[in-house]
């Protein structure tokens, strides 16, 4: 991650474990996640608990990466101040 923005020189990390927060970020962004797939897979689509279980298993998986991200720029938004 870059320590400054390149457009407008803004400092990302304040202070050593700004992001710690960010972490409860990233949290409720996959709870939301494993919540929706929940309701899709096994309310619209019907299929069985065992197959719901490892499809949000897998979503959960593959979106932990964008999560990350995610929860950081939220993060840092939240803070930001003209």
């Amino acid at each position: 991650m870059n320590n400054r923005c390149n457009e407008c020189n803004y400092k990302f990390e304040k202070e050593t474990g700004f992001f710690f927060g960010a972490m409860f970020v990233s949290y409720a962004l996959a709870v939301a996640q494993m919540i929706l797939s929940l309701v899709v897979f096994w309310c619209f689509i019907d299929f069985s608990p065992l197959n719901v279980f490892l499809i949000i298993t897998v979503v959960t998986i593959l979106l932990s990466t964008i999560n990350f991200r995610v929860s950081r720029s939220i993060w840092i938004f939240l803070f930001y101040k003209d």
